[in-house]
């Protein structure tokens, strides 16, 4: 019997954390480097999709019912109402029937529940988690990877996944592509529990603001206001003035908007620029490889941000399973890349494109926005086919291709 293998991962979100609990399950001895204290408990939801529900439950069974059970699943009859400013309906997207066509149906959710089912699933499964942390640079060849830690220790393992964000310091390590790329809007996200309008999810669209949202249960919406705006202008608010200052730009819209952001509190609330990354040219180094934001960062437009780290940590298991022989760590690693990076990274321009459609405030980009809405009865074009992924459609039966020269800028 082969000796166990061992992983190091490199941050403890949701990608990370999905990574652990999918390597862990397979029997590789994982510890997951995180640099935070905890998980901390923050208001912004997100979109599980067929694709990230089927992932999950491919993760694992346990995890599936979790998220079915902290979220909202969404009824077969539901519909999410696409409208203007001023609270016309010009459209009503059959959200509840793509589910059940699709065999799985969308699930809004905390992120914090999330990352929570994730923690709890990796621990289960055997991974250990390094809290208060951070790799602060790799070693690596074609058998094993040396991790320096920031405590001053060194890590011997099998593979590092860099699941360390849109920010990745093991990016750069690799890569040395700089940092991610403002789009030109930011986001002011949180949660409202008590609102008049749960549980109905909607769209609502002015010239340069996009407001959406969608039940998570408990009576409780997400909601997230994308505004266009100046690089650092809203973060630099902080939470309280960032709530006033989205009301007045809300003044003239549907009253109910308001009132749900209104109601909303400041605690909950975050404010952050909305960055990305042109695709990589590759995400595997020897034993080392990217996943997650650190591997395809996109903007929330189409969100498939949590769903596609899902999808790279069952990938990277079923890559890992294929090629268990002692020897071939580095090669299954670049079957995963095969296998992920075309996709991830057309989700990545196809969700650019469509906040750049999403943020458009000239009274032409309004018009043609509502046009496709009330014609197409969705918000974008590109969702229907990217949520249709399933595990099944894994295919690592590929050869292996060689490794592309390394970027050795430490």
């Amino acid at each position: 019997m082969s000796p166990k293998r061992s992983a190091v991962v490199a941050g403890g979100g949701i990608g990370g954390l999905a990574a652990a609990a999918a390597l862990a399950g397979a029997g590789t001895e994982v510890t997951v480097i995180e640099r935070a204290p905890g998980i901390n408990d923050v208001g912004s939801g997100l979109m599980l999709y067929a694709n990230g529900v089927r992932a999950a439950g491919a993760l694992s069974a346990r995890l599936g019912e979790r998220i079915r059970s902290d979220g909202w699943v969404t009824p077969d009859d539901a519909v999410r109402l696409l409208m203007d400013s001023t609270g016309a309906v010009l459209s009503k997207e059959a959200i509840g029937q793509a589910g059940t066509r699709l065999g799985a149906p969308q699930i809004p959710i905390l992120r914090t529940a999330l990352q929570n089912a994730l923690f709890d699933e990796a621990a289960a499964a055997g991974a250990t988690v390094l809290l208060n942390t951070t790799v602060e640079d790799y070693t690596a060849d074609d058998t094993s990877v040396s991790v320096r830690l920031s405590d001053g220790t060194t890590r011997t393992a099998d593979l590092l996944i860099a699941a360390d964000g849109i920010k990745s310091a093991l990016r750069q390590r690799m890569l040395g592509d700089g940092p991610p790329q403002y789009r030109g809007y930011t986001s002011v996200r949180g949660r409202t529990t008590g609102s008049a309008l749960y549980p109905q999810p909607f769209v609502a669209n002015g010239r340069g603001i996009q407001l959406f949202a969608a039940p998570v249960g408990n009576d409780t919406m997400y909601w997230a206001a994308k505004i266009t705006a100046e690089a650092g202008q809203w973060p630099a608010m902080g939470r309280e003035t960032a709530l006033r200052a989205l009301l007045e730009r809300l003044a003239d819209w549907h009253a109910p908007f308001a009132g749900l952001i209104r109601e909303a509190d400041p605690d909950d609330v975050a404010v952050t620029d909305i960055h990305d990354r042109d695709p990589a040219p590759y995400w595997a180094d020897g034993c080392v490889a990217l996943l997650g934001d650190a591997a395809h960062p996109m903007v929330p437009a189409l969100g498939q941000g949590a769903n596609t780290a899902l999808e790279d940590a069952v990938v990277l298991a079923a890559a890992l399973r294929a090629h268990p022989g002692p020897d071939e760590v580095a090669p299954a690693l670049k079957a995963y890349e095969r296998e992920r990076i075309g996709r991830a990274s057309a989700i990545v321009l196809h969700s650019r494109r469509q906040g750049s459609l999403d943020q458009g405030a000239s009274q032409a980009q309004e018009r043609a926005r509502n046009d496709f809405m009330t014609s197409h009865g969705r918000k974008d074009e590109a969702t229907p086919g990217i949520v249709a992924w399933t595990p099944e459609d894994i295919r690592l039966d590929a050869a292996d291709s060689p490794c592309p020269p390394r970027n050795k800028t430490p």
